[in-house]
């Protein structure tokens, strides 16, 4: 078979390739994978990513829009270099933070951007960043500050903590702790094959189509976590978030508190080494006042007691809004999705309006 005939097949088996995933994406509801690995970090958002998704209380309400950066966080783009009048204020977290059940501007972030800068007139020029990652835990958080956040030179860094970080950073053993010290072990690899079929979920319609036949979860946080476990065992348990409020705290906790710990300090090392400023803030949950958590065994707020013990010996400004919740809150769950454990629209509001008297007084 000569070369010209062999280039005329793969010419037709490629336009054939190209019109069937232009008519899936046309003509079917083609979700893509909206997660995407990184060799270092795990795994991060997909970059340029953008959908619609529908508010299912109203459904005659406009779609939400979700987007994501070049960079593959729930934010606009920055340049790297700001100019004189600009403080930056970058916010690490989770899902929590990330809140992809709601569109860019209403998740707490973009509210406290908009509050922040209402407030201060134009005299200054506040940059928000949102920097978070569903999933993603101290340990990651970390790596991403001295791989890439430190380049854009924030002046101020909330690290917003949700009480499962301290289990997901002792499960992946992105670091552990030896002689003392914090040792870095980094992102495991992945094979190959999983690679290419977790990009294959990211970009080919066609192949999330197949996956759905065949019952298969490439580019699924049900995949990610295959290969980055977020729990470990509990004696004969696997750790799940309650553990972490056991008012008799088993061994294998105290572990991951200390490995949490150790990074925090290293987080906050770094920000001073780089002149930026670390505020802690602590996200209610809601097994904290769903019931979950009634047996006398267990003690709701406990973590956020932990953390603000530590911030208090270095000297770290704390804010704990399950206090402000409780506090102000005649139904704490008000702040929560119903169905599920993240916050809603109310509760992004809420928290940026206590961000802000917080972030003034510690300016």
């Amino acid at each position: 078979m000569n070369t010209f005939l062999w280039i005329k097949i793969f010419l037709a088996i490629s336009a054939g390739i190209v019109v069937t995933e232009a008519g899936f994406k046309i003509f079917s509801d083609c979700k893509l994978s909206g997660i995407a690995y990184d060799e270092h970090l795990g795994w991060r958002l997909k970059k340029n990513y953008e959908m619609e998704m529908k508010d299912e209380r109203n459904p005659e309400k406009s779609k939400r829009r979700v987007s994501f950066n070049s960079r593959g966080f729930r934010d606009k783009d920055h340049l790297v270099e700001k100019d004189g009048i600009t403080k930056r204020v970058m916010f690490l977290g989770d899902s929590y933070t990330a809140g992809t059940a709601y569109s860019n501007d209403e998740i707490f972030t973009s509210v406290f951007d908009r509050m922040l800068n209402a407030k201060t007139g134009g005299l200054v020029k506040y940059e928000v960043m949102n920097v978070s990652v569903p999933a993603w835990s101290t340990d990651q958080q970390y790596l991403y500050l001295k791989r890439e956040g430190m380049r854009y030179h924030p002046d101020y860094i909330f690290l917003i903590i949700a009480p499962n970080d301290i289990r997901e950073t002792y499960g992946k053993k992105f670091f552990s702790i030896r002689d003392g010290h914090l040792e870095e072990k980094g992102a495991s690899s992945i094979p190959s094959k999983t690679r290419l079929y977790w990009a294959l979920a990211n970009y080919s319609c066609v192949f999330q189509y197949l996956q759905s036949k065949l019952k298969k979860q490439y580019g699924s946080f049900s995949n990610v976590f295959q290969y980055f476990p977020i729990s470990f065992r509990v004696g004969e348990e696997m750790c799940n978030d309650k553990h972490l409020f056991l008012k008799e705290v088993p061994d294998e906790i105290i572990a991951a508190r200390e490995l949490f710990k150790a990074i925090l300090l290293e987080i906050n090392r770094l920000c001073k080494n780089n002149h930026c400023k670390l505020l802690l803030t602590i996200i209610p949950t809601k097994i904290e006042y769903d019931g979950s958590l009634k047996e006398e065994r267990y003690q709701p707020g406990k973590i956020a007691q932990y953390i603000k013990a530590i911030a208090e010996k270095e000297t770290i400004p704390f804010l704990d809004l399950g206090f402000n919740l409780e506090a102000e809150e005649d139904d704490p769950l008000k702040i929560f999705i119903a169905a599920e454990y993240h916050l809603n629209e109310y509760g992004h509001a809420f928290v940026a309006k206590k961000l802000l008297p917080f972030f003034t007084r510690n300016q």
